[in-house]
């Protein structure tokens, strides 16, 4: 079964008042931050499914920060254009996630 990578990030991070039900949520889905500091604001999920159910797993129990959550795939076009915010995460979808798996839309 194909998998997709999303990027997803929460407005404000720590700071935010919902940031330990995000947290739970993202931990569940087996997320993984961009760098060495954790888990505050972004990082990338491999799942199977489309990009609103993602949202909505994430999402999950969140009350007043539904609209400070962001979940965005990852593909080959937004890896390589100069304005994407995706360039940042090339290291880690290079070294941890395609060793690891199938993604069609990075290939």
């Amino acid at each position: 079964m194909a998998k997709y990578l999303y990027e997803v990030s929460f407005n404000r991070g720590r700071s935010n008042p919902e940031h330990g039900t995000f947290l739970r949520n993202v931990m569940e889905l087996n997320a993984k931050p961009p760098d060495y500091g954790g888990l505050n604001n972004l990082c990338v999920i491999s799942h199977h499914m489309d990009r609103e159910t993602v949202y909505e797993l994430c999402a999950e129990g969140l009350k007043k920060s539904r609209a400070d959550l962001s979940v965005v795939e990852i593909t080959k076009k937004t890896l390589a254009s100069p304005n994407s915010t995706h360039r940042m995460l090339t290291d880690l979808i290079e070294s941890y996630f395609l060793p690891h798996g199938d993604y069609p839309n990075i290939k």
